[in-house]
């Protein structure tokens, strides 16, 4: 125990000493600081009003905005024609009032309908983030292991497949393979024999359940060696926690295969689309002509911009709320607490470990 609490803290005067380690603050998975987004969610309101424009939900829903705006500015030309400008020939096309209570009797069930829509997006996407954490939790569990107990000639294999696992879920679950994104993770543990295991995880049909299967094989021969260093059981404590990523691996592709039913994301499409179209109507003899389609604009870009916002997270491993692809992103987290525990070890800065960097490692702290 004594031993494990000088190794903690020679470690901790380590990273403090070295500033080549990298930039351990909590980040978000398009790396924002989590500090600098809780200040900003409190100071920068003004901001995010005067961008709403340009704003990827915004985007996302700007053809239907569009259109509906369009649709109302028809409507209130009309009706301002046949009242004011040609009484004679489109008045009596435009000599109508539509009554307000319909929409305000529908708002009620459209409110409730939009709450439900919500929530069962956000469900989706919180147990999503759930299983990502899990998958933090258990890759770091697993190279505590690996570092601590793993002969040195194995681990920097086994590292570099642990590194690369949150991207190469990433990209399952995202449905595209990047050979060059997993050379960049694999390279820097294993150096140039790392083209081998980014093109054999590359080419499988499924990356993730590949590298639980390449771990388990380079970590396999632990149960012929030496018994009295207890190798079999951080074999079994290994195959344990990879048992457990591949419960992750099932239940984040269970989320990413089973969306939520076509016909209710239909209906409620329909719905909204009768509601502005037809919101017009009931504007156009309450209210001045000059607000109509401002007041329309409005209405449409609330409701479905909340309703986009369901269908965005509902999907939690997408990437549709992304300015770029961001691609990267998934694999930081592991991958520089990685690096820096494997730094520790690398003292010649070779990007290799052998067991004379172990033991010298272990000399220095």
């Amino acid at each position: 125990a004594g031993k494990d609490v000088d190794l903690a803290s020679g470690a901790a005067t380590w990273v403090d000493a070295n500033p080549r380690t990298v930039d351990n603050r909590l980040r978000t998975d398009n790396g924002f600081l989590t500090s600098e987004i809780s200040v900003n969610d409190n100071r920068d309101w003004v901001a995010d009003l005067l961008s709403t424009y340009v704003s990827l939900i915004t985007n996302r829903i700007a053809g239907r905005l569009t259109a509906t705006t369009a649709w109302a500015a028809y409507v209130t030309a009309l009706v301002v024609l046949g009242d004011f400008v040609a009484p004679d020939v489109i008045g009596p096309y435009t000599n109508f009032e539509v009554p307000n209570w319909p929409h305000e009797l529908v708002g009620g069930f459209l409110a409730i309908l939009l709450v439900f829509r919500t929530n069962q997006a956000y469900e989706r996407f919180w147990e999503g983030r759930k299983m990502w954490a899990d998958l933090a939790a258990q890759t770091r569990k697993l190279s505590h292991l690996v570092i601590a107990h793993v002969p040195a000639n194995r681990a920097p294999a086994v590292l570099a497949h642990i590194s690369a696992f949150p991207t190469a879920l990433k990209m399952h679950l995202r449905g595209y393979k990047s050979e060059v994104e997993l050379q960049g993770i694999y390279s820097s543990f294993l150096g140039r024999e790392s083209s081998k295991s980014a093109t054999l995880v590359a080419n499988s049909n499924n990356m993730p359940l590949t590298i639980i299967m390449s771990i388990s094989h380079l970590l396999a021969p632990l149960r012929g060696l030496d018994r009295s260093a207890h190798y079999e059981m951080v074999w079994e404590l290994a195959e344990q926690t990879l048992d457990d990523l591949t419960n992750v691996v099932s239940g984040c592709e269970k989320i990413k295969c089973t969306p939520l039913p076509l016909s209710y994301s239909r209906h409620t499409s329909r719905f909204f689309s009768l509601f502005t179209l037809s919101l017009p109507f009931a504007l156009v003899k309450q209210t001045s002509p000059l607000i109509v389609p401002l007041t329309v604009l409005l209405v449409t870009w609330v409701l479905l911009a909340t309703n986009e916002v369901g269908h965005v997270i509902e999907d939690p491993f997408g990437n549709a709320l992304m300015r770029t692809a961001g691609r990267g992103a998934a694999s930081m987290v592991t991958r520089e607490w990685l690096e820096r525990e494997f730094a520790l070890f690398d003292t010649d800065g070779k990007g290799h470990v052998t067991t004379s960097d172990v033991a010298r490692g272990l000399r220095d702290i």
